[in-house]
């Protein structure tokens, strides 16, 4: 029996294979599949919207929010199903729906930054021994990386083990990459490799020292 277990867990390690289906990869290979950030209305995401028509005002620039249904309520048209969708897409989505009552509207919409709010570029988890675990936003420059995702939390415990951080990254396809980063060897060596740019939906995991 102790062969065999022995043997499985070589076995995982020798596929890279983490808890509950997590592949453990080279940083390299998680930064390997990242892509491009497109920016997208996302529940909490505020926009101001205004319409006009044949030179007529039909509504002002009104500030709206995602609702937790993903829509949005406007004059005239009702609920708007918009989660998901780009800027340009809803533009395109309240035009059509604005034709039916209006000749040729006219649309304008775009993204409000909001300190602490949801991003239209995605958030990031920061959880484990941080002084504030919780979400922080991809900013626009969508160059959010791990040091700077630490900083958002107010930094690491005093408890923290700083050697073992861990990101792990949800797949389209339903893999998950993770990968383990030596943040002191960020600061010391300037292992900028380590300090790896975050995508919508990543995890951060600081653990605690294991005595």
């Amino acid at each position: 029996m102790f062969k065999f277990l022995m043997m499985c867990i070589g076995l995982c390690i020798f596929c890279g294979c983490g808890p509950r289906g997590v592949n453990v990869v080279p940083v390299q290979e998680l930064n390997a599949v990242a892509s491009n950030i497109t920016p997208t209305l996302r529940v909490g995401v505020k926009v101001r919207v205004s319409v006009s028509a044949t030179g007529l005002e039909i509504f002002p620039e009104t500030l709206k929010e995602v609702s937790s249904e993903g829509t949005i309520v406007l004059t005239y048209i009702g609920t708007v199903k918009c989660e998901g969708m780009t800027i340009e897409e809803f533009q395109t989505e309240l035009t059509k729906r604005y034709s039916e009552y209006y000749r040729e509207p006219l649309v304008a919409a775009y993204y409000v930054p909001e300190e602490g709010g949801s991003s239209p570029y995605g958030e990031v988890l920061v959880t484990g021994c941080v002084a504030r675990p919780g979400v922080v936003s991809i900013p626009q420059t969508c160059d959010l990386s791990v040091m700077h995702a630490l900083q958002a939390v107010g930094g690491m415990g005093q408890w923290a083990d700083a050697t073992s951080v861990r990101v792990t990254r949800a797949l389209k396809d339903g893999r998950k990459l993770s990968v383990s980063i030596d943040v002191e060897d960020i600061g010391q060596s300037g292992a900028t490799d380590q300090n790896v740019i975050l995508m919508p939906g990543d995890v951060v995991h600081v653990p605690e020292i294991n005595w």
